[in-house]
């Protein structure tokens, strides 16, 4: 019976961490697909025969993206990530892609290493991330979004900022969001001990501060400094 148990614990992590891989790499270059696609739709009119082509160039280079992320996730799903990846070239790189696909300016500003950051605190803000400027880009039509990451003594601070239409937060939670959504992102600051908070205002663009504690990292450096 216990065996039993374990397998079936063994089965559920293994279809999260598949789950968690193709988010990752795959979901939110569908979803600028899908954006790019319902933009050049809804301004087919008024577009400019250079501009329809130059869209649907990068149209169909976010999908050799997203095609070839997949296959990369695919083949890596029998291994673990490799430490020596670097974390904040693959935000740039998905920002990158995301400014370029939906025609906004993204400014990412980011400390020179990530080697602070645990595993987990990587995933939850490459997902807060992604989901805080989708929304801006999606919801918010925003032109310019700028990203911060700052790493300080026992925490780190990722702040989003946007010069979209805004929103009234109160209203917004009592909404069902989409995606993972607001109230996910919530919940992932909260599962490291962090906090997520959102200050916008109809008109006025929205402000995204998310603050996540580092303790259990410096704990793990400190034990392995006392066990070396």
């Amino acid at each position: 019976m216990t065996i039993q148990i374990e397998l079936q614990q063994l089965l559920i992590e293994e279809r999260n961490r598949i789950a968690e891989e193709l988010h990752d790499r795959v979901t939110h270059h569908l979803f600028g697909i899908v954006y790019a696609a319902h933009s050049m739709k809804r301004d087919w009119n008024g577009m400019t025969e250079e501009r329809k082509v130059e869209q649907m160039l990068e149209i169909q280079e976010a999908a050799a993206t997203a095609s070839r992320e997949l296959r990369v996730a695919i083949y890596s799903l029998n291994s673990p990530k490799s430490s020596s990846a670097s974390w904040i070239g693959t935000i740039e790189s998905h920002l990158a892609n995301q400014a370029k696909l939906n025609g906004v300016r993204i400014r990412f500003h980011a400390p020179g290493s990530d080697r602070q950051l645990s595993l987990n605190h990587q995933k939850a803000l490459y997902r807060i991330i992604s989901e805080g400027v989708g929304n801006a880009i999606r919801h918010g039509a925003s032109s310019i979004v700028d990203v911060r990451l700052t790493l300080k003594q026992g925490a780190v601070q990722l702040t989003i900022v946007d010069n979209g239409i805004g929103f009234d937060v109160r209203c917004q939670r009592n909404k069902t969001d989409s995606g993972i959504g607001i109230s996910n992102m919530r919940a992932l600051a909260s599962s490291l001990g962090g906090t997520l908070e959102i200050d916008s205002r109809e008109g006025s663009g929205t402000r995204i501060l998310v603050w996540l504690p580092m303790a259990d990292v410096n704990d793990r450096t400190s034990q392995n400094t006392k066990g070396g």
